[in-house]
């Protein structure tokens, strides 16, 4: 059997004269050949493969909830489950999809360069893809940290703080973020990183992921929320979070010159991320994908936030606030109306927390402020979510997760 890659068993490219463009039957872009029984682009025999190897249709849901949006030209990557359904309906069909395509001897020359450390709970499967100008892809299997986090999200291994139970919403979510913070080390007693490889930063997401959802449970209003619902919410907001939260706490004690990736870590303008285990491309060519958000973080939220200098309370207050918004724009329905219960009631709390603890009447001018720089943060999130949708339709990584869509943003 061939080590190159096709696109199907039962499917070969077929040319199309200079005079004669032939569209894609699922998008409508320029087809490049019969994929698995229909003519289609690349991007859709991929997009077809790739949610079939994977599974994918069964975490899919329609984004409008009534199975009928437009798949064409503009609207292809809208809708995933309305895409995949489309090029089932046009005859696509799954039993023409290979699993594993790949000789022996190149799975095992993979499978001896693969050097991800096997450290925590991510790990990689090699596999065969139709991939993106034939690249090899690999899987990466983070199944038990997504059984790890959904039992901290149900209760199942965190349980609450007595004290924390008589909390009202605002004061649990300080609390919870005064305890993660409390690892934070000194500048001191941190590790400078000049070049961190990509396995040490998974490792690193997989601490936070866990505490993420720990800080999560501490919201009444989210423990409210089926199973289901818990660990879409948490896949929605875990990377926002996570990224503001070591910001504001980066600026808090450097200013806007270094970055404390961890509680452990600390990176300066001049570090850079290897990525060269997960991709083909040169690292300066990842780092400058991702360069504006990095540029938008400093340029648009450190100086409002060194000062505005805000309390714990307050940090916990936009946390709180981001999070129920960015899931309810993902999620919509039932977690949008809880959202805006939600922030009504961490309206009311912190007007508590500044009438009697600070004995601030007057704080509608640092309430905007505060406001302002959570509508900062979620701009620049979904400028990142729109990023990492190019890097994916591109697939400019040479890794699929297990867990689709876990690391959207």
């Amino acid at each position: 059997m061939s080590s190159t890659p096709s696109t199907s068993d039962t499917s070969s490219e077929s040319s199309t004269s200079p005079a004669t463009i032939v569209l894609c039957k699922v998008c409508a872009l320029s087809a490049h050949g019969s994929h698995f029984g229909v003519l289609a682009c690349r991007a859709c025999a991929a997009f077809f493969r790739r949610t079939v190897v994977l599974e994918r249709q069964k975490q899919y849901k329609c984004k409008k909830g009534k199975n009928e949006c437009p798949v064409d030209t503009a609207e292809r990557y809208q809708c995933r489950l309305c895409r995949y359904n489309k090029c089932v309906d046009l005859g696509m069909t799954p039993e023409n999809v290979q699993f594993n395509r790949e000789s022996a001897s190149r799975t095992r020359k993979r499978k001896n360069e693969n050097s991800i450390a096997q450290t925590n709970s991510f790990k990689l499967i090699p596999r065969s893809d139709n991939a993106f100008l034939g690249k090899p892809r690999t899987i990466m299997d983070i199944s038990s940290l997504s059984t790890k986090i959904k039992s901290v999200l149900n209760g199942k291994t965190y349980n609450l703080d007595s004290a924390a139970k008589k909390m009202n919403s605002l004061e649990a979510a300080e609390y919870a973020l005064k305890k993660w913070r409390s690892q934070q080390k000194t500048e001191d007693k941190m590790e400078k990183v000049g070049e961190l490889p990509v396995r040490q930063l998974f490792v690193i997401f997989e601490k936070q992921m866990v505490m993420i959802a720990e800080w999560l449970i501490h919201n009444p209003d989210f423990r409210m929320l089926d199973e289901e619902e818990k660990y879409l919410y948490f896949k929605a907001v875990w990377n926002m979070w996570r990224r503001f939260e070591r910001f504001e706490m980066s600026v808090k004690m450097f200013g806007n010159q270094k970055f404390a990736i961890s509680n452990e870590k600390l990176m300066v303008m001049d570090s850079c991320i290897d990525y060269s285990e997960i991709t083909d491309l040169p690292n300066s060519k990842v780092a400058e994908m991702f360069r504006l958000t990095r540029s938008k973080l400093f340029h648009q939220l450190a100086k409002p936030l060194m000062e505005l200098n805000p309390s714990s309370i307050e940090m916990a207050y936009m946390l709180t606030q981001l999070s129920w918004q960015i899931a309810g724009k993902k999620m919509q329905g039932n977690v949008i109306e809880i959202g805006e219960r939600v922030c009504d009631n961490l309206a009311d709390d912190l007007h508590s927390y500044y009438q009697k603890n600070e004995k601030r009447s007057n704080y509608a001018g640092r309430l905007v402020r505060l406001m302002n720089i959570v509508n900062a943060m979620k701009k620049i999130h979904l400028q990142r979510k729109n990023t990492m949708e190019l890097a994916r339709i591109f697939e400019m990584f040479k890794v699929d997760f297990s867990d689709p869509d876990i690391f959207d943003c």
